[in-house]
């Protein structure tokens, strides 16, 4: 639920942020109040980060090894449109942090966006055996986030 200091627009390009994802939210997605369901929300949370994840470790076998505290900022409503931005906090030597932030999408108002969740992650590279192992970090995703 909102509270003091929740009243902020989320600005992506300001704060580093690239869309990774979108969604509808549709009646399989929602409870008896038609909100969509928190869990559904984390689904598409992971699914997006693991994409966004995998495009910047230049790896297709990663995990997700943590998740930081979700904050559900405000209740998403059947109907909505919702957006998933990530960034990349931390490259590590066998991990990725990324911050990630879901906000709504107004047609009628497509820059006021307002955060509804936000949350950290980290993800690691894993080989077959599901041991943590070194990665190169793809160099087109290097080249954005240090704006080159």
């Amino acid at each position: 639920m909102p509270g003091p200091g929740d009243a902020e627009d989320f600005d992506h390009v300001a704060e580093g942020f690239q869309l990774v994802s979108r969604h509808t939210v549709m009646y399989p997605d929602c409870n008896v109040t038609n909100r969509l369901f928190g869990g559904r929300l984390m689904q598409w949370i992971d699914d997006a980060a693991g994409m966004f994840v995998r495009c910047n470790m230049g790896s297709d076998h990663v995990v997700t090894a943590q998740m930081e505290q979700v904050r559900f900022r405000r209740p998403t409503q059947l109907g909505e449109i919702i957006e998933i931005y990530c960034k990349v906090t931390r490259f590590g030597r066998t991990s990725l942090s990324i911050a990630l932030v879901v906000t709504n999408l107004d047609v009628n108002q497509p820059s006021a966006k307002r955060k509804k969740l936000e949350t950290e992650m980290v993800w690691v590279n894993v080989d077959e055996q599901g041991r943590s192992c070194a990665y190169e970090p793809s160099p087109v995703a290097m080249g954005e986030i240090l704006g080159n």
